[in-house]
Order: structure tokens, then C-alpha cells, then sequence
């Protein structure tokens, strides 16, 4: 059996949701953490998928099974904020997956492996299990970045705490000096720059990721990103995210591991998910929230 706990955080995707479950009752954790988001009011539809999705966990192994069944709806960031919370409210580290994804059987003694190496190592914020290079960059299995991975990932209690959805952990005077080690080219900074500056002004944007990118840097934390994809995001394909169902790679095994002893950036790997992944001007960002938020909901 597996020892690290999980947390699970799902909404309304039942066949997603069966899947990943699958991959758990193969794994049998000892601990699993199941939070899932309340239904849209007024949609009978959804309110009969979260149930189904609650139905799903019926763990047939020696399973300590903790359960957070959301009464109303939270929305992504607000359920994903308040579910890590909880979470760590009663575990000082572990493993946090999304319904929409499906690990490789490598990526659970990946994360464990690495919780236990830089448990007491604060350099240390954040270890991903996704990896979007299109080749190797290191030779060892995983490399250091700015850039934490959230479709799958695991962490420490002592990394989250402090975490603020809308940033007011840092003020705009101190938003350089914080970015400051992470990058090199002036378009980058200025790039984060307007992302915190929306975050501020729009606290109503339904995301979280950028937040904890900040909170990170904040804590001058530097993230560890496997050499090879361990992570298969199905999220990507609904047709509003086709452009990063690109950025999917096939996983593939890791281990054993071989690790890189030097805590250093890795700016080539970095500078190739800054523009493949980041760099959209503040008209595209606005818009994407738009059509993620009113248009597809109408």
C-alpha cells in the first residue's frame, strides 16, 4: 500500500472521475482525501453528476477515507483554495490530483520520494508531475524552475501556508524585487507585472495558479519538474482548451530516479514554457476568462 495521502479535488466529470479512481484502487493509499464542489444552483443535471461523483470512491482496500462534500458551489479556485486548505489541515505533506487527470504509476513514488529528500530543504516549494518540453533538458530525472506544474503535484504544509487567492500577501512595490531571481529578459517581468496587476484589480477571475506562482517566489521557493511527462491532462480535451491540448505530452516511466544535486533554474526550460505556455497579451487573457466564465455558461 501507499503511504503519502492524496487528495483528490472534483467537480461534475463522472467518466474523468471513474478513471482516475482506477488508477488509485491499483495504487491503494492508505490516506485518500476526496473533496468535491457542490452543483450549479438551480441544474438538476449537475447536482446528479457531483452525486454520481461522490459515489465513485467506494475504496475496496483498508483505506482511511476522509470526504468534503461541498453543499454549495464554490467555482474552481474557491473549491481547489479551500480544499488544499483542508487538506492540510490534517496532513503536514502529500500528493493533490484533479479529476481531469490520469497519473503515471511513476508519479507516486516520484512525489513521495522527492517530499521525503527536501522535507526540510525551504529552497523547495513545490514538486510537479507534468512536464511540456518537447526533449529532455537535464540529465538527471527533474529539473529546477520558476514555473510550478498544478495539473498534478504535491507539496508540503509549510510551503502552502500563507496561501492568498488574491495575492494581497504582496504589494505592487515589492512585486519586482520578488521576481527579481526568477528572470532574466525585461518582456518577462513586464509580462507578470500586468498578470498581478489583473489579479488585484479583477479579484473576481476564477484562477488560482497564478496566485501560487507568486506565493512561491514570495517564499523564494523554487519548483521541480519531472524530465518526463507524468502527467495526462483530459481536461484538455473539451473544444475551449484545444489550443493547450498541444502542449500534452505522452507519459512515460522515471524511475529510478536520478537526482540533480545542484538547486539551480533551469532558464532554457523556462524560457521555452514562457512562450509556449504564458505569453498572451492582457485582450487574450481577459477574453479566455470571458469565454470560460459567461460565454460557456450561458
Amino acid at each position: 500500500m501507499f503511504k503519502t495521502p492524496i487528495l483528490v479535488i472534483a467537480y461534475n466529470r463522472v467518466e474523468f472521475t471513474h478513471d482516475l479512481f482506477t488508477v488509485l484502487h491499483t495504487l491503494q493509499p492508505e490516506k485518500l482525501y476526496i473533496s468535491v464542489d457542490g452543483a450549479a444552483p438551480d441544474d438538476r443535471v449537475d447536482y446528479r453528476k457531483t452525486l454520481e461523483v461522490q459515489c465513485v470512491f467506494a475504496c475496496e482496500w483498508p483505506c482511511e477515507l476522509h470526504t468534503n462534500f461541498n453543499a454549495k458551489h464554490l467555482g474552481k479556485s474557491k473549491h481547489v483554495v479551500s480544499a488544499i486548505n483542508w487538506f492540510f489541515e490534517n496532513e503536514s505533506e502529500g500528493i493533490i490530483l484533479f479529476d481531469d487527470t490520469i497519473p503515471h504509476p511513476d508519479f507516486f513514488p516520484f512525489c513521495e520520494e522527492l517530499l521525503d529528500k527536501f522535507r526540510d530543504n525551504p529552497k523547495i516549494g513545490h514538486i510537479g508531475g507534468c512536464n511540456i518540453l518537447k526533449k529532455k533538458s537535464v540529465d538527471a530525472s527533474y529539473y529546477y524552475s520558476a514555473y510550478p506544474t498544478v495539473w498534478g503535484f504535491a507539496t508540503w504544509r509549510d510551503r502552502w501556508q500563507g496561501f492568498d487567492i488574491h495575492a494581497k500577501e504582496v504589494s505592487v512595490s515589492d512585486f519586482p524585487d520578488i521576481l527579481s531571481p526568477y528572470t532574466v529578459k525585461r518582456k518577462v517581468p513586464n509580462f507578470w507585472m500586468r498578470r498581478f496587476k489583473l489579479i488585484t484589480q479583477y479579484p473576481t477571475i476564477d484562477i488560482w495558479e497564478y496566485q501560487y506562482f507568486i506565493h512561491l517566489w514570495k517564499k523564494q521557493c523554487f519548483s521541480i519538474i519531472p524530465n518526463t511527462n507524468l502527467i495526462e491532462n483530459r481536461g484538455f480535451s473539451t473544444k475551449s482548451k484545444r489550443k493547450l491540448r498541444r502542449l500534452d505530452r505522452p507519459t512515460q516511466p522515471i524511475l529510478p530516479l536520478e537526482h540533480n544535486p545542484e538547486i539551480v533554474q533551469n532558464e532554457y526550460a523556462d524560457r521555452y514554457i514562457f512562450r509556449r505556455y504564458f505569453r498572451k497579451d492582457n485582450l487574450t487573457f481577459l477574453r479566455h476568462w470571458i469565454e470560460e466564465n459567461i460565454l460557456i455558461n450561458d
